[in-house]
């Protein structure tokens, strides 16, 4: 990861002051910051952090090479001799005591996006329907991890709205990073069973996620779906959205189709009509929920939200469609949780009315214990979504075939292919389906169906 820092960061001595640490004889300016090696460009600081296998420490003369003018380091890191070296006590925690030393400093509302899918969705949708009513910075990518949060606010400058993600995928680690943030408004997406192996429980899960709420500002408020209200840490500081009429914003009226959902969004005396969003299902009225929400709070006009709603649509990342070979391919390989899964398989039925249809599925990661069962209902959701093939790609998917079976599938119906296949995985879709037919393709970015995408594409 690499950022530019902003141009009053960029002061002799300011860095290392927000860092907590000594200069080395003389007030260094740093340009940037960079945590690997590769991505140095001259004047940054290096960030060697310590890795399970490898210490960032060992890259010290490819980073000098490059033009780093110094390294931050842990005090028990050897001395090497490419780069002055800054110490810490621990190289996170003075990096997310920088980034929040420098997030006091900054005017503007501070948004944090968390939940168990969607939030790079959510954000980018957030920070261009806030756009519509003034400027705006936010975290690029999914910089959102415990060394992602701290630079994406390293890097930004005063702004009317700062809209940045939190990713977490083990117990601790939401609290810390939502206090370096310490958010004015913390909108949760949902919780769901993503990463459920690293947390023992669902329970566990929502426990570490709802932590996106400990570090609002005092007059802070979360966000959340409206179902998990009751479990809210802060129930006078929270405000709920969904279907259900005690939600504070209230979506109803709503209609999906091939092409899209619509919806209106109801907020105390507030209602807004006719919101849409190109992808029907519930990722889609998740997406119109939110946008029309955030805009209310934030006391954007009708106009604006609409605006704003329009042009995010445009530029989703979500569920790319692209025809190949005859056929509307539908790329969602980025990511996938159980969740994600059956919603994709939702958004499939919608869009291809009553064309032919199927799914490329792949494994999801970070399941843990809860792997097979998981695979399994997935795949009983795919068996009821009037599939006319399922093919399956990965380690777990004779899992997903079993359960497909269980839930009514033919053996004829479902083909199962191991990472190596590819070629014959393609050419039994494009044996299978015929033009005119929607074809889905899901999995965790690990599994690698992108490279199944990219065979299909050839193939056009």
């Amino acid at each position: 990861m690499r950022i530019d820092l902003p141009e009053a960061l960029r002061a002799p001595g300011r860095l290392c002051e927000a860092l907590g640490c000594a200069t080395i004889g003389r007030d260094l300016f740093f340009g940037g910051i960079a945590t690997d090696s590769r991505e140095i460009k001259a004047g940054d600081l290096f960030v060697a952090l310590r890795g399970q296998r490898q210490s960032g420490a060992d890259f010290a003369v490819e980073a000098a090479q490059r033009g780093a003018v110094a390294m931050l380091c842990d005090e028990a890191c050897a001395q090497p001799a490419a780069l002055p070296v800054l110490r810490v006590t621990c190289v996170m925690d003075a990096l997310r005591g920088a980034a929040h030393a420098w997030r006091c400093c900054l005017d503007g509302a501070f948004i944090a996006v968390g939940g168990s899918s969607g939030k790079t969705t959510v954000k980018e949708l957030l920070a261009t329907v806030l756009a519509t009513s003034g400027t705006v910075q936010k975290s690029e990518g999914n910089f959102n991890s415990g060394i992602g949060l701290p630079l994406s606010l390293l890097a930004m400058s005063d702004a009317d709205y700062h809209v940045l993600e939190i990713g977490v995928n083990h117990v601790g680690e939401m609290a810390p990073l939502s206090a370096t943030l310490s958010p004015t408004l913390a909108v949760l997406t949902g919780v769901g069973n993503a990463h459920i192996g690293n947390f023992g429980s669902k329970r566990a899960l929502l426990k570490e996620k709802l932590c996106l709420a400990d570090g609002l500002t005092q007059d802070g408020r979360l966000l959340l779906p409206v179902q998990l209200c009751a479990c809210a840490p802060y129930p006078l500081r929270t405000l709920s959205f969904g279907s259900a009429e005690n939600a504070d914003f209230c979506v109803c009226n709503v209609r999906h189709g091939p092409n899209g959902v619509s919806g209106d969004l109801r907020f105390r005396a507030e209602c807004l009509e006719g919101l849409t969003w190109p992808l029907p299902g519930r990722v889609g009225l998740s997406c119109l929920t939110l946008g029309g929400a955030v805009g209310l709070y934030y006391g954007l006009s009708r106009a604006a939200i609409l605006r704003g709603l329009s042009q995010a649509a445009a530029n989703t990342p979500r569920m790319k469609r692209a025809l190949i070979h005859g056929r509307c391919v539908i790329d969602d390989t980025y990511n996938a949780s159980p969740e994600a899964m059956i919603a994709a398989l939702e958004t499939l039925c919608y869009l291809s009315g009553s064309a032919p249809r199927a799914a490329v599925l792949g494994d999801m990661g970070e399941l843990g214990g809860f792997s097979v069962r998981l695979h399994r209902e997935v795949g009983a959701a795919a068996a009821g979504a009037g599939l006319s093939h399922l093919f399956l790609y990965g380690k777990q998917a004779g899992e997903i075939c079993r359960g497909a079976l269980d839930g009514g599938f033919s053996p004829k119906q479902v083909h199962c292919f191991a990472p190596g296949e590819e070629d014959g995985l393609v050419a039994a879709i494009f044996e299978a389906m015929p033009r005119g037919a929607y074809i889905l393709c899901k999995a965790s970015r690990q599994t690698g169906l992108d490279r199944v995408m990219a065979r299909m594409e050839r193939i056009s």
